[in-house]
């Protein structure tokens, strides 16, 4: 299934213990991060899948995981009978979600991906933070997700159905085969996710894309095949926030060989997120300037990498659990010792700003302030930059807008500051 045991056989240098997923824990104030990023992508590598012997499918992964995506502030078109993202109805109040996750199947054969709305359901199911996974509760959450018509319009390869018991349903069997990895995904898996806030046109071509990728194979004649290689699950969610101008775009169906040598791993790719977030500094005016692709799409969307909400959480799998063997492991493909994944993301894990909301939130105030405070003049960037302030008349263009891009976000922080100040305050992790 997609890239449930995708490097499985792969000569990995990891170890394959189960990994703690208890820290950083659930992002903290949701109602407060939603109110000051209403339109984020949430990366999230999750664990292999583990299925107990004796109930339902006999289902398993290997120690590489699974990518899936979520993006806040968006919903699905129900009215499309195919998993369609669309901008949200604003009349739909009463049970307006609050985004969407999607996730690409092997499975499919009309698809690239399948979503469901509301992140409690698409990470939870049914199921209540911290509540057990019982067999009635499982099924409870297959039950929700056909309700829903998760695969309304979805065909899935025929081998798919190889071992589906003669008493259940094709339709049954499609819940069954996937739950856990298409939705509800902590019912088998732990995750550990990035959220990365975009503009509302960022969010627009992140829909687009995924759109688009599901067009080619609707009303065929072209069938989807996943290949680990040449176009997995993580190459999707890449090449989503490709769209989005976050980082250059992952090609897919590369020659063979060309494709094993480089090709995105879930964990790996989580870590890769952070990395471009802190790659180009906000507060280095000029290496934004110089940087093509930072600098495009700044112009583009005032929009920059390195910005307050960029934040990691994890989930472990619901436990006790009566249905998935609950020790897991999610491996980096790197050098335990000497490779730069573990030591980044081990980093990343021991600051409270790339996981805390409001450390997040202070650490960009005080960001802010200094940039405004150091500000020289564009005289100075003249006298002491002549050929970088004068090259077509871009830079002063570019100072202006960026002064006012850093303005706008203090103001923005503060406003988010100001309502966790005056609401009850989380519980510090």
């Amino acid at each position: 299934m997609a890239c449930a045991g995708l490097l499985a056989g792969t000569a990995l240098l990891a170890a394959c213990a189960p990994t703690n997923f208890n820290h950083p824990g659930q992002v903290s104030r949701p109602d407060v991060y939603n109110q000051a990023f209403p339109y984020y992508a949430e990366l999230c590598a999750v664990s292999q899948i583990s299925k107990k012997p004796g109930f339902g499918a006999d289902i398993s992964g290997g120690a590489g995981g699974h990518a899936v995506m979520f993006l806040g502030g968006v919903c699905l078109d129900r009215k499309a009978g195919y998993p369609v993202l669309t901008e949200c109805d604003a009349t739909r109040t009463a049970d307006r979600p609050d985004g969407v996750g999607f996730s690409m199947n092997s499975h499919y054969s009309n698809a690239n991906w399948t979503g469901a709305e509301s992140s409690a359901f698409y990470f939870d199911g049914t199921l209540a933070p911290g509540q057990g996974l019982t067999r009635a509760g499982y099924v409870a959450t297959q039950d929700e997700a056909k309700r829903r018509g998760i695969y309304d319009g979805v065909i899935f390869h025929k081998e798919v159905f190889n071992g589906k018991p003669a008493n259940m349903s094709a339709v049954d069997w499609k819940y069954e085969m996937s739950v856990g990895t298409d939705y509800a995904t902590t019912l088998g898996r732990a995750r550990f996710c990035a959220r990365l806030p975009v503009t509302a046109p960022q969010m627009r071509k992140i829909m687009d894309f995924l759109n688009e990728r599901n067009a080619v194979y609707r009303n065929g004649p072209k069938t989807y095949d996943s290949n680990v290689l040449q176009d997995n699950c993580n190459h999707l969610t890449h090449n989503a926030l490709a769209a989005a101008g976050f980082w250059s775009e992952w090609p897919i169906n590369r020659f063979v060989v060309l494709a094993a040598l480089s090709f995105p791993v879930p964990k790996n790719e989580l870590v890769n997120l952070i990395h471009r977030t802190d790659a180009v500094p906000v507060d280095n005016i000029q290496a934004i300037f110089n940087d093509k692709l930072t600098y495009q799409t700044f112009m583009q969307y005032d929009w920059l990498a390195d910005e307050p909400g960029v934040l990691l959480e994890s989930e472990p799998v619901h436990t006790p659990n009566e249905v998935y063997n609950t020790s897991l492991s999610l491996i980096f493909y790197d050098d335990p010792v000497l490779g730069s994944y573990h030591r980044n993301f081990a980093h990343y894990l021991k600051n409270a700003h790339y996981y805390d909301l409001r450390t997040n939130l202070e650490y960009f105030a005080g960001r802010y302030a200094r940039i405004m405070q150091d500000r020289q003049p564009l005289s100075w960037w003249q006298a002491h930059h002549p050929a970088l302030a004068r090259e077509s008349g871009a830079f002063p263009a570019f100072y202006q807008r960026y002064y006012d891009y850093i303005a706008a976000q203090q103001a923005k922080v503060q406003q988010a500051l100001d309502l966790l100040h005056t609401t009850e305050a989380p519980t510090s992790r």
